[in-house]
This record gives C-alpha cells, structure tokens and sequence, in this order.
C-alpha cells in the first residue's frame, strides 16, 4: 500500500484530514494531542511507524530533568555538554525543550511530577539523578523515558551512558604500555558510576599483573575540585618517601588536573620529564581551563544527548521492543603528557 494511501486509511478511521495526518506523521507540533495520540495510534497499528524515516521525531515536547548546577553559568561542563547533545538532535525537528533542576539524590518529587505531566510533554529524558524514587515513578507515567548516565538498579528504561569502567580501563592501558608501573589515581567515588571507573582502574591492574595498593596507588577526595586535590596529593607526597613517588599521576577531572599542577609546580617537577599526567575530560579543547593540554580520555558527553534522542525516536516507534542500555566509549587524546618509561629513563641515564 503506497504511503498516500495509508494516510488516506488512517484519516478514514481516526476521523481527521489527510493535511493533519501529514503534520502529525512529519513531526509537526501544532496539531492537538488528542489528535496526534489518535493518529500515532492507528499508525503504529498499521506498521506506518516502522516504515517511516529514522530523522523523524514524532514528539511535540521534552522535558529534560538533570543537576541544578548544570544551569548555572559556571555549572557542571559534564552535563551542560549533554543538553547541548540533546538541543543539537532536536534542532531539525519541531520540538519543545523544557529543562528542570532535579538533585542527584533526594530529589524534589512534586516538581518532577508537575514538570513530567505537562501535557505539552511527551518524553522525558533524566540525566544524572539516582533516586531510586523518581526512576519508579518515570516507568508509571506512560511516557517514553530515557536515562542520562544514572544508576538504574531495575533496569526497566532505556538508558545512555559513558563506559566508565571501559574509560578506567583504558587510560591505565595507555600508562602501562607506555613501561609505568607506579601510578597515583585521584577520584571522588560520590556516585556508582565514579566506583565503575575505578573498578576498570583495578582491572588493568590485573590485567597487565601490576600490584595494586589503595595506600600507594589512590587518593579518595570528598569532590573533584582544584582545591581538595591539591591539598591531597600535596599531604600524600608530604607522608611518602620521595623514592615511592608516582611515575604517573592520574586525576579524575580538569579541576582535580589543575590542582595537581599546582603541587607539581611547587615541587619543581615537570611534566612528562619528571613525572607523566593524564586524566578524563569532556571536552577536547586547545583553550580550556588547563594552562596546557593534558593527555586524556575524552568522555563523549554531547554523544550522550544525542543517542538519548534516538533512544526515544527508537522507543516512540517500536514500543514493544526491549530496555535498550547503551554504552559509549571514550577516546585518548594524545597531548604528550605521558612518557614513554624506557626511553625516559635511557634520557635521564644520558644526562646524568
């Protein structure tokens, strides 16, 4: 049956033109939602949703829950990349963006309720919040759900996510194959996706038949500020004998980074030529808050909106499909920050 004629069947029995069909099936939004719900109905029931294009967005609004401190000026760059992610899928598309703060943990239930069952909102995407109460009740409100780097323990929404322990993983993998073997990780473990991260830390470990000791090999801090970083390593360099020093030190954020640099500064060492810096970031730019590039593994934060997207357009049209969880991979960027250790020490042997 050609697609006229399948436009032509749905307006016969859902009572509607043929015009507003066709809005309705392009992703036009002014159409009403008793009228666009009646016409999506039929359509999937006639097979039309499956046959249709993947660039169509067949939803009017968004509404996108994440941190409050994503929406301040200077707020989190992790999930401000993430929304951006999401504005750039929806950009062809008629669609309605709405954002709302919601904490990662003791979230405000009555204002996501509010904000979830607007009625000009047919998806919502969740980003960064782990109360177990405010999953249980997206999977209740009979509207496509996708989650944002959270930790759903039911599984029962599709969900987008760094690999964090792959990210983990492969960092250790870039510093082990460069010859390292003394390696100081610093993280915050403030929420379950940060302990994936260092339980891919501690599998490259074993893989690669390296001892691993919390005492000689991580620094735990409260956040992932430049301060608390600083102060840390400068207290764990302060009760270490100078022959136990890291090779390589491997903070788990910019800030963290930037505090780092600051100790190393004040010990006089330089980077690589004395001691090797790598760290995780979210954006790979020239300019950013470093003084200088930093070997990193890039997390692909704006990736995460956009797949998010997908994930709705997927589940809108084949809503009897399975929970999809999908993981992303992060990219090394080389900025030479990691030595290579034999040549390095064949270097300093020459100049001594």
């Amino acid at each position: 049956m050609s697609g006229k004629l399948k436009m032509n069947q749905i307006a016969e029995a859902t009572g509607y033109s043929v015009s507003t069909v066709s809005r309705v099936l392009s992703g036009k939004s002014y159409t009403s939602e008793q009228a666009r719900d009646a016409i999506v109905a039929c359509a999937r029931k006639l097979g039309v949703l499956d046959e249709l294009a993947s660039g169509r967005l067949l939803i009017n609004g968004i509404a996108v829950f994440a941190p409050a401190r994503t929406f301040t000026a200077r707020g989190d760059i992790f999930y401000q990349e993430v929304t951006r992610g999401i504005a750039d899928a929806v950009e062809p598309h008629d669609v309605w963006l709405t954002y709302c703060g919601l904490e990662e943990q003791h979230a405000d239930i009555k204002t996501f309720l509010d904000k979830a069952n607007n009625k000009n909102i047919n998806a919502i995407i969740i980003i960064g919040t782990d109360d177990s109460t405010v999953l249980k009740l997206a999977q209740t409100l009979n509207k496509p759900c996708v989650l944002i780097n959270t930790n759903d323990h039911d599984r029962l929404l599709d969900a987008v996510s760094p690999d964090h322990r792959a990210i983990g993983f492969n960092a250790m993998r870039h510093i082990f194959e460069q010859g390292h073997r003394r390696v100081l990780s610093l993280t915050t473990l403030r929420r379950e996706t940060l302990y994936a991260r260092l339980d891919g830390i501690k599998e490259a470990y074993r893989h690669y038949h390296v001892p691993f000791s919390v005492q000689q090999n991580l620094i735990i801090t409260e956040g992932f500020t430049a301060d608390e970083s600083e102060q840390a390593l400068s207290l764990w360099l302060d009760s270490t004998p100078r022959e136990h020093w890291p090779e390589v030190i491997f903070p788990g954020s910019t800030h963290m980074t930037i505090g780092v640099q600051r100790v190393l500064e004040k010990h006089g060492l330089r980077v690589p030529e004395d001691i090797s810096l790598i760290t995780t970031d979210f954006i790979w730019r020239m300019d950013n808050e470093l003084p200088k590039p930093v070997t990193s593994l890039i997390v692909p934060c704006r990736e995460l909106g956009v797949e998010a997207v997908h994930l709705l357009q997927n589940r809108l049209n084949r809503q009897s499909t399975s929970v999809l969880n999908v993981l992303l991979q992060g990219k090394l960027q080389d900025a030479g920050t990691v030595s290579n250790a034999t040549r390095h020490a064949a270097r300093v042997a020459m100049e001594s």
